[in-house]
């Protein structure tokens, strides 16, 4: 890729990007606002806060203008102050993902997998479900997602706040239409610094560079304070910790390390008989977790990817009404061919959700995504409900749970001071939910109010607005 390819694109979107005010929000944006901007006291929540401490009751939130004013029991009403009654009601941090797309799978009938950007569906759901704060995590639009970005940020259009990420860097290898790629370290690096240059915050590698290649990603990255992330299948996790990758993607989902006689830079699709044969308590899997943990490599699960069929949902957390006809009979057909030929998903979903879990009991830092990809399941918003039921199966607490959607991500992104808990201080990023979560989970896909720097949006009037569209736009 040369850098002058897109120059004149970038400057025309510059162009017309208008003069908005952060504090101000389209008629557009308007619709979905059931509380703007003000000042609120909200009383008698149940709060599960993000910080990984048991939930509270009976505890009242003040929010004045941006920020979380003060959290306690029996506050004080300020002047001018609307005072709501949320009893029966609770609260937890607006959810910080950190394995997002705004594409999704064609559902047109092509011999190539291929993907389509959701430029309007998506960002709507994603708020919808609870998500305040997500990065992408691989684009085939870059500079759709930074003006969707910009545009979210000035308040034309809806949706969480970003951070981007480059297209899915790599040699030529994957079959994958929308993917550019790159010929040398040189290249990438060239790669790099037009991403960056574009506005990109963090860059994505993929399955079939060399450590090489990857060492000077990371540098060239690191120079631009930017973080690397890797869906890894060439390089093992502890090479990449050794170069010095930030995050690794899909939890141990993608892990070549225990791959048998692996050939270094050699890429081996097929990883489950490794992954199903690993002993959890053995050297070869402590050791490698240790390793990324001394190293600080994040890891992102994103282990509703690999939910099952038999006996779940056809789209986990309900997003089947979300799907054009078109995607939803590319769906079903998927799932009307998996039927009764699943028991080796079964053992890899079970072998990941302990493996994941077992780095985030060791004191790594796990944080959460959804990667709306692969066979069209996988919906913005809906998934991220899902994501949080998953989290309670795996054998976390609420709390952890929540933690890990919240705090570990905004950890992650360097925004913990800012956002990922509910606390004095901090954005109002809360997602009010109707029912109690701490009595059961699945309140997570009750309808909420969600709050992003301080206003209020109707979740069920978003999630609405696209019914149908997801596959089209």
């Amino acid at each position: 890729m040369r850098n002058n390819i897109l120059l004149p694109l970038v400057i025309l979107l510059c162009l017309h990007f208008p003069s908005i005010s952060q504090d101000s929000i389209s008629a557009e944006v308007e619709k979905y606002v059931s509380h703007p901007r003000g000042s609120y006291l909200l009383q008698n929540l149940t709060l599960v806060d993000g910080t990984g401490q048991p939930a509270r009751r009976n505890q009242d939130i003040l929010i004045n203008g941006e920020y979380i004013a003060e959290i306690g029991q029996d506050l004080d009403i300020p002047e001018n102050t609307r005072v709501i009654d949320m009893n029966g009601r609770s609260a937890m941090p607006g959810m910080v993902m950190l394995h997002e797309h705004l594409f999704y799978p064609k559902s047109t009938p092509e011999a190539n997998y291929g993907v389509d950007q959701m430029s309007f569906s998506f960002p709507k759901l994603y708020l919808a479900g609870g998500v305040t704060s997500m990065r992408t995590g691989g684009s085939i639009m870059p500079q759709a997602d930074v003006s969707i970005k910009q545009w979210i940020d000035e308040g034309r259009i809806i949706g969480p706040k970003m951070d981007v990420t480059s297209p899915h860097m790599d040699r030529v290898g994957v079959p994958i239409m929308e993917m550019f790629n790159f010929d040398s370290p040189e290249e990438a690096v060239r790669q790099v610094n037009f991403y960056a240059d574009l506005g990109m915050t963090s860059i994505k590698v993929y399955n079939f560079l060399t450590r090489e290649d990857l060492k000077a990603i990371v540098d060239a990255a690191h120079a631009r304070n930017m973080k690397v992330t890797g869906h890894l299948c060439s390089i093992t996790y502890r090479e990449a910790a050794d170069i010095g990758i930030d995050n690794i993607e899909h939890g141990f989902g993608s892990c070549p390390d225990f791959v048998e006689n692996k050939v270094a830079d050699q890429c081996y699709p097929f990883m489950v008989p490794g992954l199903l044969a690993s002993d959890p308590g053995s050297e070869e899997v402590t050791g490698l977790i240790r390793h990324l943990i001394e190293n600080n490599v994040a890891m992102t699960t994103t282990i509703n990817v690999w939910e099952p069929y038999t006996g779940r949902e056809i789209v986990p957390g309900g997003g089947l009404v979300a799907l054009a006809p078109t995607a939803k009979h590319m769906v079903y057909q998927r799932w009307a061919s998996m039927q009764g030929k699943d028991s080796v998903a079964i053992a890899q979903f079970n072998k990941l959700k302990l493996l994941d879990k077992q780095f985030h009991d060791a004191g790594g830092l796990l944080v959460a995504g959804t990667d709306p990809t692969y066979d069209g399941r996988i919906v913005a918003g809906y998934a991220n409900m899902r994501l949080l039921e998953i989290f309670i199966e795996m054998g976390f607490t609420l709390p952890e749970a929540v933690m890990i959607c919240t705090y570990n991500g905004a950890r992650y992104l360097d925004l913990d001071e800012t956002i990922g808990t509910l606390e004095k201080g901090k954005l109002a990023d809360i997602v009010i939910m109707k029912e109690d979560i701490t009595k059961n989970v699945s309140a997570i896909r009750s309808e909420k109010i969600v709050f992003k720097n301080g206003i209020g949006y109707n979740s069920r009037a978003l999630f609405e607005a696209v019914k149908g569209y997801v596959g089209i736009r």
